[in-house]
């Protein structure tokens, strides 16, 4: 019932070797516990288990031997005929188990850390309560289902809270000189005001009245939350006459937060040198420059890349999935349908992989998921005719570079690339490089571009038909110069950005009412009420990097620099580059978006 790991190396076969022994272990323990019925039953399960699954260094092995005598205990003060039941076995544990007050080294000027338990009647020079705040102090208790005399309490019997509030006078008497207790006055969060536990206030009330002159405001003193805030350097500031800390680093920290703050600066105000690389140009760089021109600036020229975030491994059955979730299955089927297996077990897999939702919710995602996936599929089997899957290396000269790399998914003279994803400019970008790559490469054939995706109003597919080669090498040598301006500067090229603005400026040229500045910052922008959740351009991390967070729509459209007027293609920097990148796309007719 559950989908083979396929992906298990020689190196993890100890591991896996060990984890397979825990698991055994484990079941041989639920088998001997949901057996057990009599209090030596219950003993002899627990002790197996225990030396089983744990390990105890050197240092704590008596632990292990006061549980085992802690289990004998039990087992000898049962009747062995009564049957126990897992609730009872817990509270027997419980009571058995629970935290004992230790022995603490007393009276020998060394700093000791204890509860308030021990040290009742105990004179201290210096005694100090933590954490006293609201809700924590006095303890809480609920009352226990099986406990009847709780229901109904009487006077004279045990009170936690009672008892609590004993504790904390005897510390207070135990106190010969000085006596700090702290508790968080300040929500961590909002900064709110929150008060004491009750009982502290109300000593704070009882110096006020016994003392001649209130002293609250002498004795609550209001630490700040930064260890480098004034009040904690200044003397006089918080009690006493002496600053409350002398600790450099945190000088050090005050003086630079009295200087004047550096206003943000531009990441790359003037383009970098041009990087001294070999002339050949890989097809998957420019690729991959183009699909997030920013982020291959960091990655490629900068060398800084994102800290490995591991994926959080989810406990909780799912009940449904989002946006995401949903892709990666209809991701999964659809390249694995494509790649010869059977729709029906590749759906069964789907199923026992373990992250659809349980039974019929399982079924309705996965068959949503299914009808979206199913034309796709369709459309890609039906372009490919049959032909068998090939690459082609390319190797082309433009004259002072030369682009080389491997173009997949060919099928007899057209490419057929397939993404469950919406069928967006990247995807459009990416066909469009890898047919001036095909053109220029292998010129003897009439190459078709077959890009097939999602939309809102089903499948559709993006081809682009032949292009010429005299044009296809102009257009790529274009490309890959702003490649390569790119990895001087963060380019203010967004892909959706810089669509927005070429098809609007397209729209413009055919004589349409269009306005290309409003659409690039529709797509830029991130709306203020964000509601469902489809953040613009300007919230990349990558953006926020290069300009800083929520930039404005002029950190995009910039004056054109010098060397760039005099090949103006648009009135700023965004609207320069949008148009030399997607201009050829749009005004050349090669491109046509159909129903799939």
């Amino acid at each position: 019932d559950t989908l083979p790991l396929d992906d298990v190396g020689d190196g993890h076969l100890e591991l896996v070797g060990r984890f397979a022994e825990f698991v055994d272990r484990l079941h041989a323990f639920l088998r001997r516990a949901g057996a057990a019925r009599s209090a030596a039953e219950w003993s002899s399960a627990l002790a197996d288990g225990v030396h089983q699954l744990t390990a105890t260094p050197p240092d704590s092995v008596w632990q292990v031997a006061q549980f085992d005598r802690e289990l004998a205990r039990i087992a000898g003060e049962s009747d062995g005929d009564t049957a126990l039941r897992h609730a009872d076995v817990r509270s027997l544990l419980a009571h058995r188990l629970r935290g004992r007050p230790t022995r603490s080294n007393f009276r020998t000027g060394t700093l000791t850390v204890c509860t308030m338990v021990p040290m009742r009647s105990v004179p201290h020079r210096v005694v100090c309560l933590v954490g006293m705040d609201d809700g924590v102090f006095p303890r809480t208790t609920t009352v226990d289902g099986d406990n009847v005399l709780a229901r109904r309490p009487h006077t004279g019997e045990r009170d936690v809270r009672s008892e609590d509030r004993q504790l904390l006078l005897d510390a207070i008497a135990a106190a010969t000189e000085t006596l700090v207790i702290t508790y968080t006055g300040r929500g961590e969060h909002t900064g709110a005001a929150r008060p004491p536990a009750v009982p502290l206030g109300e000593l704070i009330d009882a110096l006020d009245l016994t003392a001649a002159d209130p002293v609250s405001d002498h004795v609550v003193v209001a630490h700040p939350l930064q260890p480098f805030d004034e009040a904690n350097l200044v003397p006089g500031r918080l009690c006493g006459t002496e600053p409350f800390t002398f600790d450099r680093t945190a000088l050090r920290g005050a003086e630079s937060a009295r200087t004047s703050r550096i206003d943000v600066r531009t990441l790359v105000p003037e383009p970098l040198a041009t990087p001294e690389v070999a002339t050949d140009v890989s097809l998957a760089d420019l690729q991959d420059f183009f699909r997030h021109p920013v982020k291959a600036f960091f990655t490629s020229r900068m060398q800084i890349s994102t800290p490995y975030e591991a994926d959080e491994v989810l406990d909780a059955i799912p009940i449904t999935l989002d946006a995401l979730e949903k892709w990666q299955v209809g991701d999964r089927l659809v390249r694995d349908v494509l790649a010869g297996a059977d729709p029906g077990a590749a759906m069964t897999a789907e199923q026992l992989r373990g992250l659809l939702p349980p039974s019929a919710l399982g079924v309705a995602v996965l068959k949503e998921v299914a009808g979206k996936a199913q034309p796709l599929v369709t459309s890609a089997l039906r372009l490919r005719d049959g032909h068998t899957k090939r690459t082609l290396d390319v190797d082309i000269d433009l004259g002072d570079r030369r682009v080389t790399g491997t173009i997949d998914d060919l099928f007899a003279h057209q490419q057929v690339t397939v993404t469950y994803s919406t069928l967006g400019p990247r995807q459009r970008i990416r066909g469009w490089i890898d047919a001036l790559a095909l053109a220029c490469g292998h010129p003897d054939h009439n190459w078709t571009i077959q890009s097939v995706g999602n939309q809102r109003s089903g499948a559709q597919r993006a081809q682009v038909a032949p292009v010429p080669e005299p044009q296809a090498r102009e257009w790529l040598r274009d490309l890959v110069d702003v490649y390569e301006r790119g990895l001087r500067e963060p380019l203010p090229i967004p892909v959706r950005t810089a669509e927005a603005w070429a098809g609007e400026h397209e729209l413009a040229l055919r004589g349409g009412n269009a306005l290309p500045d409003l659409r690039a910052r529709k797509k830029w922008e991130t709306p203020r009420f964000n509601d469902a959740g489809f953040p613009g351009d300007d919230a990349d991390a990558w953006h926020v990097r290069a300009w800083g967070p929520e930039p404005p729509y002029a950190a995009l459209a910039a004056p054109l620099r010098p060397d760039e007027a005099e090949t103006a293609q648009g009135p700023h920097r965004l609207a320069h580059y949008a148009w030399r990148i997607w201009g050829p796309l749009l005004t050349s007719g090669h491109e046509q978006v159909l129903p799939a």
